[in-house]
């Protein structure tokens, strides 16, 4: 269980018109005790052409937390199984 504490900026970088598929990928930044900071990138395709181009980037944090809210530690097996 994971809730979101920050969404750093958005910077928009292009815009997608109607012809675009936006694909969303994240890649794991940084592991804290009880966080996750997570690098994501939007990015549109053009479905005539297969080409992708950024257009939106951003850092979001997430925290593990028990049933009652309180932040739990992220286990050194999970940690290790993001590791590239």
């Amino acid at each position: 269980r994971m809730v979101t504490v920050s969404v750093d900026k958005c910077i928009f970088k292009k815009k997608a018109g109607p012809s675009h598929l936006i694909k969303t990928y994240a890649m794991v930044l940084k592991f804290g005790h009880s966080s996750v900071t997570l690098g994501v990138e939007a990015r549109r395709h053009n479905v005539y052409n297969g080409n992708q181009e950024v257009i939106l980037s951003t850092e979001i944090k997430f925290v593990r937390v028990d049933e009652d809210g309180y932040p739990l530690p992220i286990t050194c097996r999970r940690k290790t199984s993001f590791k590239n």
